[in-house]
């Protein structure tokens, strides 16, 4: 479960943080079509001091300037955390036998998948153009991947490492 308190403050740059995504969907504005999601962080800072804090993010597409057709950028921070929930993303998006229907299915589908991810990321600190003095957290691009509960890889130490005697006195197979 999430926490109750919602704090509005900026969390320092480079800060990594634990979160869950929330209220994902796909909205047009200024900047074209994005994905625009609600991040609440769960742990973050040496003290866990920005826990309980929220803010929004969002993940362009891209449109190519001569066609003004709509693209993913392979990398980009919208292709990351599509490729979270979705692990056909490329194949999806290679297909040039897709209708543009199937293609918004699996794009809307992916989006709605984000809902409630838990993420690991670092945060950066981003100023308005036209106010400098307003400023916002935004994930950062290359460091976003999905939160891995320790408990979950129970059982990992007892995985044979072929450390067995029966292992050292098997010969390679050259």
């Amino acid at each position: 479960m999430a926490s109750r308190l919602r704090k509005r403050q900026i969390i320092p740059k480079e800060t990594s943080i634990r979160a869950t995504l929330t209220d994902p969907k796909i909205v047009h504005g200024r900047f074209g079509r994005q994905v625009e999601a609600m991040v609440n962080v769960t742990r973050g800072g040496d003290d866990n001091e920005y826990r309980g804090t929220t803010f929004k993010t969002w993940f362009s597409f891209g449109k190519d300037q001569e066609t003004g057709e709509e693209y993913i950028s392979y990398g980009g921070p919208l292709y990351q955390m599509l490729s979270l929930v979705e692990p056909d993303l490329d194949k999806i998006l290679e297909d040039e036998d897709l209708s543009d229907r199937e293609y918004e299915k699996h794009i809307k589908k992916a989006v709605k998948a984000l809902d409630d991810l838990d993420i690991l990321a670092k945060t950066g600190v981003k100023f308005g153009k036209e106010n400098p003095e307003r400023k916002s957290n935004i994930l950062l691009p290359g460091t976003i991947g999905p939160y891995l509960d320790s408990e979950a890889d129970e059982g990992f130490e007892d995985l044979s490492m072929g450390d067995s005697e029966a292992a050292a006195e098997e010969k390679a197979p050259f």
